[in-house]
């Protein structure tokens, strides 16, 4: 997965730009407060819906969409969107045993703070669903821009973001 846009975003694949900004990401407390959502669920699927704290305050919301049968350590599908009103979930991944993992960024974010913002998501989803990082993949959507997704990607295979479950990505 590669970058889009004009050549200077692929400075953000900088192992030194994302260095002090990781460090303060795994300093900062993700304040996580997970609500079930039953009005989403369907028979034999959870759905709840995850409230945290960016790195900057910003307040990032998600739903997490689960098997109600199956048991930890599957694989979580995490996509982006613009908005959580029109997201579907993908209810065909959830039934195969899997978890889908829906982001809202807020409006106008910038590149830099929504890879923070994927991070800081994978952290919760690795602490709620006792996975580890590289469990989670990054889904691409037609919703959502891709960078964020590329340069996580980055981070991830370069061993930034490889930690034990719950610790990852704050």
């Amino acid at each position: 997965m590669g970058l889009t846009g004009d050549a200077s975003r692929h400075l953000l694949l900088d192992p030194e730009f994302w260095r002090r900004r990781l460090e303060r990401l795994e300093k900062e407390p993700r304040q996580l407060a997970i609500f079930p959502r039953p009005d989403l669920a369907r028979p034999g699927i959870e759905v709840m819906e995850l409230r945290l704290r960016a790195h900057d305050g910003a307040r990032l919301t998600a739903l997490l969409a689960r098997s109600a049968f199956a048991g930890s350590g599957l694989s979580v599908h995490l996509r982006a969107c613009g908005d959580l009103e029109g997201a579907s979930l993908d209810w065909a991944a959830v039934e195969a045993g899997g978890t889908d993992l829906v982001l809202c960024y807020p409006p106008e974010r910038r590149l830099e703070d929504r890879v923070l913002d994927l991070l800081r998501l994978v952290g919760a989803a690795c602490s709620v669903e006792s996975v580890d990082c590289s469990r989670v993949a990054f889904v691409p959507s037609g919703s959502c821009i891709q960078d964020e997704f590329a340069i996580a990607e980055f981070l991830r295979k370069e061993g930034w973001i490889e930690k034990p479950p719950g610790s990852c990505g704050s």
